[in-house]
């Protein structure tokens, strides 16, 4: 069989068989493309071994490709090794006893600043039209569509929600009662965040009073403009363009959100096991990553201190 052939087969049997997300799955489809534009779509599978593994990966790292980018596609061609030899299309495990150090470096996450989230929120309460202390189903019905904005990201802000699980929760996962949410994250993993306090669970109630009385044909909490569940993309126009109109200069995404909730809770001095359950990180080094950005403000706050300045005045 050719590699791209198998490529192709390896792909629909991850769709069909693996529970990864859409974005996984597209990573994947790109990084076994560069490898079969690497040796040759034609190139029989039975032909793979090792060296071919090892001399793409090391052309990939002086390309100058990210570590984490590294991983990635040294993580695809193991599955897809793997799955060759499960499928009896060579006859021995080609990544076998492989290793290739891709380096463990890790930018920083982008997170917002304390006054650029207030500009958010701000901004989108005010076109709301719901203030601070009132989340009344009234101004929630005059405006359904801006508080569908503002409920999402005040969601993303206090819980860490990545993207696709905040458009993903539905109604009947909401318990206004125990002010608390269940998700269905990656892995098909479930968690539970929280309302975190009066005003977000004011306005949930609000909201889902509001969407009761639309009568809404789907079950999502969030919807667009023609009333259907809102999307991925939806959102990312929307907070994209928010950030903008409020007079904020980054172009904020919500896993910028997300990053900011996270450091916002470290800063606040939550256990990071905490955060790791909040965040539902499968593993504690994904979240430790937090503890460095936590590191830039003890340093902005050791420097506005300076002790040695004080006492060599």
């Amino acid at each position: 069989m050719q590699l791209r052939e198998a490529r192709e087969g390896y792909l629909r049997w991850l769709l069909a068989t693996r529970d990864l997300s859409p974005h996984t799955v597209r990573a994947y489809q790109g990084d076994l493309a560069s490898f079969e534009s690497f040796v040759g779509g034609s190139k029989q599978v039975g032909t793979l071994d090792k060296p071919t593994l090892i001399d793409f990966l090391e052309d990939q790292k002086v390309s100058a490709l990210a570590p984490a980018s590294l991983r990635r596609r040294a993580s695809a061609l193991r599955g897809f090794s793997r799955w060759l030899f499960a499928q009896g299309l060579v006859s021995t495990d080609p990544w076998l006893a492989t290793r290739v150090a891709v380096g463990r470096g890790r930018s920083l996450p982008r997170v917002l600043s304390t006054e650029d989230l207030d500009r958010l929120l701000a901004f989108l309460k005010q076109i709301a039209g719901v203030s601070s202390a009132s989340a009344r189903p009234s101004l929630v019905r005059d405006n359904p569509h801006e508080s569908n904005t503002l409920l999402a990201v005040a969601l993303m802000v206090s819980t860490g929600v990545r993207v696709h699980e905040v458009v993903g929760i539905r109604c009947q996962n909401i318990d206004l009662a125990s002010r608390s949410i269940r998700l269905i994250g990656k892995g098909r993993r479930e968690r539970q965040v929280f309302l975190t306090n009066n005003w977000i669970a004011a306005l949930a109630e609000a909201f889902l009073e509001v969407r009761s009385v639309l009568d809404l044909p789907h079950p999502y909490l969030l919807f667009n403009l023609r009333y259907e569940p809102l999307t991925t993309a939806a959102m990312r126009s929307r907070l994209a363009k928010a950030a903008r109109t409020a007079g904020v200069s980054q172009h904020v995404t919500p896993h910028m959100l997300r990053h900011t909730a996270a450091t916002q809770l470290i800063e606040a001095g939550v256990d990071i096991r905490y955060i790791q359950r909040l965040l539902g990180h499968a593993s504690l080094s994904t979240t430790e990553i937090y503890t460095h950005v936590s590191d830039q403000a003890l340093r902005r706050v050791v420097s506005e201190a300076d002790v040695l300045g004080r006492l060599t005045r």
